[in-house]
């Protein structure tokens, strides 16, 4: 009976090691296509749970930097806009191209650049791992 109870055990640990790898990508490569996949259905469809995925996808530091964008639009507004992230990131955007190809040029530690390419050219896409998996860093980018 020891045995059943020390297999059912190693079973449950394996499949909820196995079920975190599914939710968090494990290549850069993998975790942008992810967050395009869900920025273009959001966009198209307006889903707003793909969007919330889509910002989910997006490094710390880039979503640090867009809370303080949204704050001061919020004051500059004097309190009639709120001060959302999500919805300063995604206002007034077309749904992004499909994508063709994404391919690594570098990697270094936590650190790495993709190529995109897609029907709107081709561009390079800083990536970076944090705990939860690899994320998009837009935080060079978005400063002004």
């Amino acid at each position: 009976m020891r045995a059943t109870s020390t297999t059912t055990c190693l079973l449950l640990v394996l499949l909820a090691v196995g079920g975190c790898s599914v939710n968090q990508p494990d290549t850069p490569m993998k975790a942008y296509r992810t967050f395009h996949g869900h920025a273009q259905r959001g966009l198209t469809q307006r889903d707003e749970q793909d969007l919330q995925k889509a910002y989910a996808a997006l490094s710390q530091g880039t979503q640090q930097t867009l809370a303080k964008r949204a704050q001061q639009v919020s004051e500059a507004s004097g309190g009639k806009v709120k001060p959302e992230p999500l919805a300063l990131f995604f206002a007034n955007v077309p749904p992004p191209p499909d994508v063709t190809e994404v391919s690594l040029v570098r990697q270094e530690g936590d650190e790495a650049t993709v190529l995109v390419r897609s029907s709107g050219g081709t561009s390079e896409v800083r990536m970076v791992r944090e705990p939860s998996g690899w994320k998009v860093d837009l935080s060079a980018s978005l400063q002004p």
